[in-house]
């Protein structure tokens, strides 16, 4: 049984009580006795029957009536504020480190594939200020939620330049990494992008951190990758890019580079690069379902851990500190257990904690902030954006609160304001076609009317940079 958690007025954003409460997993799910739900996420999403023709007229309209708009200017300011306060919590106030940014590529061993990331690193130097080479491939959109073929029209694939928050310059030799105390990968999620979690990796590597984030298959950036995981109804890819696996583990070697040195919190140096996943959505399981042992790890808006009866892999993601957040606002992998929708039935990321043989410490994300801030850490941590008693919201409004309350956060809504408006821009005249059609949204619907990435952020990103620095020591 849940127990309802004390309302928090001020601080709206996160919905609920500061303090701690231990939530203790059953052990039945550890001794195979209890199975966890094998219709998770975006995965069991079946593929709507929409006559390609139909589908790719509709698509093609809608979005070249949006062609010539600009994309939306998220506020950079509020960003960087975030970033100094993340930088100052995860320094014991040091202050926040210039950020050079790369914008990197990695080779598959064996296929020879090219895939971009992103890498952030702390600087003593200086230089240009970049942009960030965002881009949207409504091909690919069509491709992954349509099943359109190949041939798709790219004449409406857009690049959308995003800025950088202050502090933020151009890699380049004058801009050699300083002293960094440990790594971070960033996994996005199902039509994501390397830039998803842009307001994190900044941050981040404000704080010291070596930042990677990876472009994965499922990117809406290329048209030209195709997953090997397909969705029921779908046919497997004839020539597929390389897994999520492969991505993961040619970006870890980034960080064997010999220009970055590695020093402890004394400035003693590191025998071993302590590595931190983190992920959202669909980069949520890549993060928690990585095999070996990471220094911490981070889902958001998914978790999906292990099978009981796998009960060493189990015991791999418990063994390293890890940090889940969920929101009852979400349309997709919502907290709570959902019956229907496009994404079928799903029994709830809470459930999918309580299953597991562990205590996790209950936050929201002002509590996690505050209980970092105090130095009580804890390696298993639960942050939950919920309404009063923690009944599910039933979607009563688009940000699946009720009413007079403060929308709760959306699936995107923990993603950067940067990359969510560019996306809204594209997607705002597709959503009635969307629906229409009957193709899942990911709530980008949702985010149009709450445009709340800044907000959530606001909180969100220092707590959890905080978090990792503080168990990653």
């Amino acid at each position: 049984m849940t127990t309802a958690l004390t309302p928090t007025a001020t601080h709206p954003s996160a919905a609920l009580g500061g303090g701690p409460r231990w939530v203790r997993g059953p052990r039945a799910a550890a001794d195979g006795c209890s199975t966890p739900s094998r219709t998770r996420g975006v995965h069991a999403t079946p593929i709507p029957t929409v006559p390609r023709r139909a589908a790719l007229t509709a698509l093609t309209a809608a979005a070249a009536s949006s062609r010539d708009l600009s994309p939306a200017t998220a506020s950079v300011a509020s960003t960087s504020e975030v970033v100094r306060e993340a930088a100052a919590l995860a320094t014991n106030g040091a202050g926040a480190s210039t950020v050079a940014f790369d914008d990197a590529t990695v080779t598959i061993r064996g296929t020879g594939q090219v895939v971009p990331v992103a890498v952030w690193y702390p600087t003593d130097g200086t230089g240009p200020t970049p942009t960030y080479p965002h881009a949207i491939s409504v091909a690919k959109i069509a491709r992954v939620l349509l099943n359109t073929p190949e041939s798709t029209p790219r004449f409406l694939d857009r690049d959308f330049p995003l800025e950088p928050s202050a502090g933020v310059v151009r890699a380049s030799t004058s801009a050699a990494p300083k002293n960094a105390r440990g790594a971070v990968v960033l996994c996005h999620g199902y039509l994501g992008s390397r830039f998803d979690l842009v307001d994190l990796a900044e941050a981040l590597a404000a704080s010291g951190f070596v930042v990677a984030a990876p472009e994965f298959a499922e990117s809406l950036a290329s048209p030209d990758t195709v997953s090997a995981q397909t969705r029921p109804g779908a046919k497997p890819a004839a020539n597929p890019s390389a897994t999520r696996e492969a991505v993961l583990d040619a970006a870890l070697k980034i960080f064997g580079d010999e220009k970055f040195t590695w020093v402890e919190r004394d400035g003693k140096l590191r025998s071993k690069v302590p590595v931190a996943l983190v992920g959202q959505s669909a980069g949520a399981s890549t993060a928690t379902g990585a095999p070996g042992s990471f220094a911490a790890r981070v889902a958001i808006a998914g978790f999906r851990p292990p099978p009981s009866e796998e009960r060493e892999r189990v015991l791999t993601l418990l063994g390293d500190p890890l940090l889940v957040v969920a929101s009852a606002g979400d349309g997709v992998i919502s907290l709570y257990p959902t019956d229907g929708g496009v994404f079928g039935p799903y029994r709830g990321i809470e459930a999918e904690v309580a299953s597991l043989p562990a205590e996790f410490a209950r936050f929201d994300a002002r509590g996690l902030l505050d209980s970092v801030r105090s130095g009580d850490i804890s390696r298993r941590a639960f942050v939950t954006y919920e309404t009063v008693g923690g009944e599910s919201p039933g979607g009563e409004s688009p940000g699946g609160e009720s009413p007079g309350q403060q929308p709760l956060p959306c699936h995107i809504s923990f993603l950067s304001s940067r990359t969510n408006d560019a996306m809204v821009d594209v997607l705002g005249p597709l959503l009635p076609v969307a629906r229409a059609l009957g193709v899942p949204v990911l709530d980008f619907d949702r985010y149009q009317v709450t445009r709340d990435s800044d907000e959530v952020n606001q909180t969100l990103v220092p707590a959890v940079v905080a978090w990792l620095a503080a168990v990653m020591r």
